[in-house]
């Protein structure tokens, strides 16, 4: 059992709620795929992706989309040629967001064609 952040005791030792426990399993793929920088470089992205979200990855391209092509490169804000957690995140967010969308009916991977 590890212990919650914010716990009133140290000595107070609590499973993680569920939301907890994908955050800490998000930094752990994140960790997964990092340099010592603490970043992703595009093929260690493109590897993450392809082992994690491979449906993902077939919706797109049945629907003719190439979604590893510009991942990087439309997340790489600050264009260091790195992806650091934050920008990950954005990563995450925008497959996320598509997994939501297709919860309510529309086609997996039919987000915007930014």
């Amino acid at each position: 059992m590890s212990q919650v952040p914010g716990t009133a005791s140290s000595k107070v030792k609590m499973s993680p709620r569920k939301a907890e426990k994908c955050v800490m399993d998000l930094i752990d793929l994140f960790h997964k795929y990092t340099s010592p920088d603490d970043t992703v470089n595009k093929e260690g992205l493109q590897e993450m992706l392809k082992e994690y979200f491979p449906h993902f990855l077939r919706a797109c391209d049945k629907m003719g989309k190439d979604y590893l092509s510009g991942v990087f490169e439309d997340n790489d804000k600050n264009h260091d040629k790195k992806i650091q957690f934050s920008e990950f995140l954005s990563v995450l967010g925008s497959i996320a967001t598509d997994y939501h969308n297709h919860s309510h009916g529309a086609e997996l991977c039919a987000g915007d064609d930014e």
